[in-house]
């Protein structure tokens, strides 16, 4: 049992928003950096609490958060990487000048994002021509959307659907 009002503060912040990176927490609570890094050092010798780390930045899972989803709920937190999944969500298959004017990036942006999803095995091309794309795992993807706090994937769907409603 967490005793301590701000790790409990904290691990309600990442339950509530898998994948949530340092900063992010350290803008809801206000903490300073040694008090957070401490309290997250805590969180995760008690099991509560297991983080991630890329290059430049970390991930913070409960738990009780699959760690085969890990990936795609990064995934979800990158603008361009969440645009692509998200239209991929709705139309299912789309070349890449489909994907491209989705989501409004340049083609070498949208290009690097796709060779990264690709990698992790996200999205699958569909061979012929023209060459098209598909989320590796609908279902899944669907799934991992579903356990992101509501407000955020409202937030997403909202910007997407807006996206769309001029034309």
């Amino acid at each position: 049992m967490i005793k301590s009002l701000k790790r409990k503060t904290i691990l309600q912040i990442v339950e509530s928003n898998p994948g949530v990176g340092f900063v992010d927490i350290q803008k809801h609570t206000g903490y300073a950096n040694g008090v957070l890094s401490h309290h997250l050092k805590r969180l995760e010798n008690e099991g509560h609490i297991r983080i991630k780390h890329g290059k430049r930045k970390i991930w913070i899972f409960s738990s009780i958060v699959n760690t085969d989803n890990d990936n795609l709920l990064i995934f979800f937190r990158k603008e361009t990487c969440q645009k692509i999944l998200l239209f991929l969500l709705d139309v299912k298959i789309a070349t890449f000048s489909q994907i491209r004017d989705a989501v409004e990036k340049s083609p070498s942006t949208t290009s690097v994002t796709m060779k990264m999803l690709l990698g992790e095995k996200l999205i699958r091309k569909i061979y012929g021509f023209p060459l098209k794309y598909e989320l590796e795992n609908y279902e899944k993807t669907l799934q991992v959307i579903e356990t992101i706090k509501p407000s955020n994937v409202d937030v997403l769907k909202d910007r997407f659907a807006d996206t769309f409603s001029y034309y």
